[in-house]
């Protein structure tokens, strides 16, 4: 049972590490216009995706605020996530977008309680501030002082509350019964439907099929939309379902220091002492705010319970 513990360890480190690079991979798309970057890669992923809905072919016949819940997570954590997510790195670090998604957990706990009426223990709020604090560490001292460009940081900030505003709702459609993986599926097709309705109001097919774009550029939009979103996806969910939410979430440590790590690697960014620093405050805030998480978590039995129903 460790062996396979530790085997699911290593499969979601990949995952973390998939998604730092991923927020380089997005940076380096940044010459096309947003709308387009984000289509074109969940339009892969979805693709990829697509024969989960198949084996689920029996288990469509969902209630109406099923269909409602599953098209909300769709435009949250798939098309305004990724739509601002492409916006925000085009005005900002790919250091700096992965530090602020680093707070993803601790924003996470915070709208649990604000909208789900989850308990805030002292550990949580102390972890919450310490996260925060590490980003605006980061964010001041961008420019050499407390003169900051904010734009490309507050829409990275609302990228992120997007994606959290999606993990909220499928927290919703597990409860309900809802299967993680047809939730994962058919959100994806949701948020496709909505990348591609808002890009071609704002431009015709023409503009969108007269972009050249080298055959480099399509590899990464392969690997980024195929491994980073679909298998990413997939494997996270996967997590959740053997490890539980809290203990799962506790792997997203390691994103910022991933994307800090293919950002000076592959983009020429430097690492500078700010950023370890800021990046030991937001691993430091998330431990604090999952430890209480971790410690009331409910039993196996129970946790199975509820996720063998995926």
């Amino acid at each position: 049972m460790k062996n396979n513990e530790k085997l699911l360890f290593f499969m979601l480190a990949g995952v973390v590490i998939l998604w730092g690079l991923n927020v380089v991979m997005v940076k380096y798309l940044a010459s096309f216009p947003p709308l387009y970057v984000a289509a074109i890669r969940m339009t892969v992923a979805g693709i990829c995706l697509a024969p989960i809905i198949y084996k689920y072919r029996t288990s469509l016949r969902l209630k109406r605020t099923d269909w409602l819940l599953i098209a909300g997570v769709g435009a949250s954590s798939i098309a305004l996530h990724q739509i601002t997510l492409a916006a925000g790195v085009q005005t900002t670090t790919a250091g700096n977008a992965s530090l602020i998604l680093g707070l993803n957990p601790l924003a996470t706990a915070l709208l649990a309680m604000l909208f789900l009426g989850e308990h805030m223990s002292w550990q949580k709020g102390l972890g919450i501030g310490v996260g925060f604090a590490g980003v605006l560490i980061v964010v001041i001292s961008q420019h050499g002082g407390i003169h900051i460009n904010g734009w490309g940081d507050a829409i990275m900030f609302f990228s992120m509350l997007m994606y959290v505003t999606g993990g909220l709702l499928i927290r919703k459609l597990v409860v309900r019964g809802v299967p993680v993986l047809l939730i994962t599926a058919l959100s994806q097709m949701f948020g496709i439907a909505f990348l591609w309705a808002t890009a071609l109001t704002l431009q015709p097919a023409s503009y969108y099929l007269s972009l050249e774009v080298s055959a480099f550029q399509w590899l990464v939009i392969f690997i980024s939309g195929a491994l980073s979103t679909a298998l990413g996806s997939v494997g996270w969910n996967y997590g959740i379902r053997q490890l539980g939410a809290s203990r799962t979430a506790l792997f997203l440590n390691g994103m910022p220091m991933a994307s800090l790590f293919f950002a000076a690697l592959f983009l020429g960014e430097q690492l500078k002492l700010v950023h370890m620093l800021a990046l030991l405050m937001i691993v430091a805030g998330v431990y604090l705010g999952s430890r209480n998480l971790v410690k009331t978590k409910p039993s196996p039995a129970k946790t199975m319970a509820k996720i063998t129903k995926a």
